[in-house]
């Protein structure tokens, strides 16, 4: 049996920042690969990274509402092997670049770089990196809204008392089959759509 690692620090790589918005308002936590970018295999190549269509747009009339971005991501590939931490900077660096040029700033990036041997307290869908984020925002970490293309991406929003989201872009159709016992609070095509599930629900007082 693998011994119990800790997150060593490394699961944040950009500072998060505290939001101006009301602190009743949730935080949308955002998964990276197949959610907001094309899924890729460990990506380790920035030339890899591509935004998906909408994907920008969606994040900004969130952002409009005053919901925090976060974007929280495994990265397993480090844990693993297969991929370098210099390699998983780099990609983070393009990403943020990407979305920065289209107005997109991110309110906190997090990743876990453990394989799922290592018994972490930072991948998904444990709670680790939720904690932290929130803590670092300023705000409680119950009742928060995630969008991924997994079922752990779901089960985040759903644990801290929140909403959970699936997206069946990258991984999503395959996921929609086996996702158990698990029930997302949507099922939608993509993160456009689910901004705006998130947003009519925000209006009515029902998120956020």
């Amino acid at each position: 049996m693998r011994r119990r690692r800790r997150d060593a620090g490394w699961g944040i790589v950009s500072p998060a920042r505290r939001n101006r918005s009301s602190k009743r308002s949730s935080i949308v936590f955002l998964d990276r690969d197949g959610t907001l970018i094309e899924e890729g295999d460990y990506l380790r190549d920035p030339r890899q990274v591509k935004v998906i269509p909408g994907a920008a747009g969606a994040l900004r009339r969130l952002g409009r509402a005053g919901f925090p971005l976060v974007v929280l991501s495994n990265q397993s590939g480090v844990g693993r092997g297969l991929i370098t931490a210099r390699q998983l900077r780099a990609v983070r660096k393009r990403f943020e670049d990407l979305f920065r040029r289209r107005g997109i700033r991110f309110d906190g990036y997090y990743w876990c770089p453990h394989a799922p041997g290592d018994r972490c307290d930072c991948r998904k869908p444990k709670l680790g990196l939720v904690k932290r984020a929130a803590r670092n925002l300023g705000r409680p970490w119950r009742r928060h809204v995630s969008i991924g293309d997994r079922r752990s991406d779901v089960q985040i929003g759903q644990r801290t008392g929140g909403l959970g989201i699936l997206v069946t872009t990258g991984y999503g159709k395959s996921w929609r089959g086996r996702l158990g016992r698990v029930r997302p609070d949507a099922i939608v095509p993509d993160i456009g759509r689910a901004a705006s599930w998130i947003l009519r629900r925000h209006k009515k007082g029902i998120v956020g």
